[in-house]
């Protein structure tokens, strides 16, 4: 009888690489082809698989296919607060940031909650801009957040603001690749009547300084730019590739209810840091209360509220020169108390409009339609820890940004 010999299996070992792993598959197509695909909070996790995982997810290179992925998966992020006419009253404790679904969910799930261990005071509308999100207070401070990666900062104070009231502007400056922000203050301001009681001298001395967000020697510290011509105002400016918008205050004449303000919009270049005067729409010759700036389609937009119940939204064309169109008028379903609000969607063609920040509609640019999408009273905040909430009747805003996924830091590694 012949015994046979049970055949070995012979296993194959696959040839580690460089840092001792065994991966087949070439890392250009784990990180660029799969990871990529990822949401920011498995990225976040699979940093600690190896130094090598961790250098690619953070290299710019990786964040920025990453973000180019998540552009068109295009979210929207609440930020509620109390409402508060005197902002010097009272402080809050903190900032909680809500993704929302507009259309599809009348829940907002809790993605962030930031407590200040100082306090925070009460912030004004906030910036967005790649997944970053400023949040610029009423008394002069100022915090930067990226929600999907948990990273919250506060910047430096600037210059010495006269004034109460202040705005800054945030956006990406193309040609460096830098992240910036920008601020106006007054060095001294001041209203007196003419000696003639016939109208009102204007004497201001006004600044406008830069901050760069990066790990370069002149990152985080404010950089003294040319002065505005015009006294810029406390309004919420915006950034278009390159530039950021102001609203500036040109001339007043009169006094009392008499008193009347000519306004101008400033262009700001991030390339040469120059400011170009250009006027408002046709509409209005100067920027009230009710009226408000905003950035649809890559485009700058003027949402002038004429009474409340009507709105128009005015585009400006591309070009050295902004030559305005408007765009629609609209007829809300209910009146506005304040302003007008304007966002922009993942389509194009369609905006979403909060009136008061606390009523909100999709409007159709193409035919001036609009869809009521939720009063935001009814809507319900998900702490995802059992709790849930709604404001009711309390007195609250609720601030709706478009936000996507980022990988991008506020400060270096």
């Amino acid at each position: 009888m012949i015994h046979m010999q049970p055949k070995r299996i012979r296993r194959m070992t696959p040839v580690p690489d460089s840092d001792g792993s065994s991966n087949h598959i070439p890392d250009d197509i784990i990180f660029f082809q799969i990871l990529v695909l990822l949401p920011v909070k498995c990225l976040v996790r699979f940093q600690s698989v190896c130094k090598s995982w961790r250098a690619t997810i953070l290299n710019t290179q990786f964040i920025r296919y990453h973000l180019e992925h998540f552009r068109t998966r295009l979210s929207m992020v609440v930020m509620p607060r109390r409402y508060e006419e005197d902002h010097k009253k009272f402080g809050l404790e903190g900032v909680t940031f809500y993704s929302f679904q507009p259309g599809q969910s009348k829940v907002a799930e809790l993605i962030l909650d930031k407590r200040c261990p100082r306090g925070m005071p009460v912030f004004s509308m906030p910036l967005y801009c790649d997944g970053l999100i400023l949040i610029p207070c009423t008394t002069g401070r100022m915090f930067l957040c990226n929600p999907a990666t948990r990273e919250f900062v506060e910047l430096p104070r600037g210059s010495r603001n006269v004034a109460g009231d202040h705005r800054v502007a945030f956006g990406l400056d193309p040609c460096t690749g830098k992240y910036k922000v920008a601020r106006h203050f007054f060095r001294s301001y001041s209203e007196t009547l003419q000696a003639d009681g016939e109208g009102t001298v204007l004497e201001y001395s006004a600044g406008h300084e830069i901050l760069t967000i990066d790990d370069g020697l002149d990152a985080w510290k404010w950089k003294a730019t040319i002065d505005p011509p015009y006294a810029i105002n406390a309004r919420t400016p915006i950034c278009l590739p390159g530039f950021f918008y102001w609203s500036a205050l040109r001339s007043i004449t009169g006094h009392g209810i008499n008193k009347v303000s000519s306004h101008v919009i400033l262009r700001f270049s991030l390339h040469d840091e120059t400011f170009t005067v250009h006027p408002n729409p046709p509409c209005r010759s100067f920027l009230s209360n009710n009226d408000t700036l905003c950035e649809l389609g890559g485009k700058l937009c003027y949402v002038h509220s004429s009474s409340p119940w009507d709105v128009d939204i005015w585009l400006a064309e591309d070009g050295p020169n902004l030559a305005w169109l408007r765009r629609c008028r609209l007829c809300l379903p209910l009146p506005r108390l304040l302003t007008v609000f304007a966002c922009a969607s993942a389509d194009r063609d369609k905006i979403f409009l909060s009136i008061d920040a606390g009523y909100l509609l999709k409007c159709d640019l193409s035919n001036g339609s609009l869809e009521k999408i939720i009063d935001m009273a009814d809507l319900v905040y998900d702490n995802r820890d059992g709790t849930k909430f709604c404001s009711g009747v309390q007195s609250a805003v609720h601030y709706m940004v478009p936000c996507v996924e980022s990988l991008l830091r506020i400060r270096p590694q």
